[in-house]
């Protein structure tokens, strides 16, 4: 027998709902923004709808045992079976395994529905209330984004060396932005595709939850649950100016750490690190693929990747790290970065 919680959804889906607007508001205007962000609501509305009748007939045919579930619930979101104690994951559903005598009635299974069709409704609420508050902030930064793209500006370092006023718009609009408040501890992982990002994310989660060798395969920022964490894989974006959004800028504000991949150089994700300087923001360097380097040439590498740091000027780097997701064991800066994770 099952009973399942949507309320600690809620935090969560909040989170997706709100970064999806960043391309209603970058690319449209007015009524068809908000068409297209209530026909995603609906559709999820209509989704919740029937997993809970799907629920309600499993209910049915199991009063005589307990069953042991791992559900999912949205895109990527994958869950583990039961975290620890002093986990506090978003996108968790929790299950709960009362004993067969516990059985519920049809007035507690309709309870369970009343309550998941108020959480809907309660997310549509908060979702609206979020936009209005912030409004006239979303509309100073899709002008901007419609400048940068007139003017073709690409990445942060092309802002930062051609248009100074442009510079200074987004650093105030920067400031003005709240971080997205999210529960629990919140990993955001960046990385181009030749990082072994996925690679990265699945070892720290214990299990496959993302595809590799297989290029980039996210196009959306997606969560994935650990037991001591929540990792939001990121996309690689070669047009670094999606991210000068409020959504973008928000939820960045909002994670409890930033982890950024590089395979060679610190200077191939050098652009995205020098807008989380601006934010104000601390972020990890982390060297992956180090059993790729020949041991005769590991101390040098080391010593290329901490020079250039301080070459650069990037003010924000709270660790550097060189490690194999592939072979975790292989290097000692394994267990150390988790631990960092962790926060221990």
């Amino acid at each position: 027998m099952i009973a399942v919680n949507i309320i600690t959804c809620l935090s969560s889906h909040i989170v997706q709902e709100l970064l999806n607007t960043i391309n209603s508001f970058r690319d449209r205007h007015g009524a068809s923004a908000e068409n297209a962000q209530l026909n995603d609501l609906r559709s999820r509305n209509d989704d919740l709808t029937q997993e809970n009748a799907v629920l309600r007939r499993e209910l049915s045919k199991n009063q005589a045992k307990t069953e042991t579930t791992t559900p999912q619930y949205g895109q990527g979101a994958t869950l583990s079976q039961q975290s620890e104690k002093n986990s506090n994951a978003s996108s968790s559903i929790n299950v709960h395994h009362p004993s067969s005598t516990a059985e519920p009635s049809s007035d507690q299974m309709e309870v369970e529905t009343e309550r998941n069709t108020d959480d809907n409704a309660a997310l549509r609420v908060e979702v609206a209330q979020y936009r209005d508050r912030h409004a006239q902030l979303i509309e100073r930064y899709r002008k901007l984004n419609e400048e940068l793209k007139r003017k073709r500006i690409k990445s942060f370092e092309d802002l930062a060396k051609h248009d100074q006023q442009a510079l200074k718009t987004l650093i105030e609009l920067a400031k003005l932005t709240e971080p997205l408040p999210m529960e629990g501890n919140n990993i955001g992982l960046f990385g181009l595709t030749s990082t072994g990002k996925s690679t990265m994310l699945n070892t720290l989660i214990g299990k496959t939850v993302a595809e590799t060798g297989a290029g980039e395969t996210t196009t959306t920022i997606t969560p994935h649950k650990g037991s001591k964490f929540i990792l939001w894989d990121i996309p690689g974006r070669n047009d670094e100016v999606s991210y000068f959004s409020m959504e973008y800028i928000s939820f960045f504000k909002g994670l409890t750490r930033r982890l950024i991949l590089i395979g060679s150089t610190v200077k191939e994700n050098s652009s995205l690190m020098r807008l989380l300087d601006e934010l104000g923001l601390k972020y990890t360097i982390v060297f992956n693929k180090f059993d790729l380097v020949k041991d005769a040439e590991q101390s040098k590498v080391k010593s290329k990747i901490e020079s250039e740091t301080k070459e650069l000027g990037l003010k924000g780097v709270e660790k550097i790290y060189f490690v194999s997701a592939e072979i975790p064991d292989m290097f000692e800066d394994w267990k150390t970065m988790v631990n960092h994770l962790v926060g221990l």
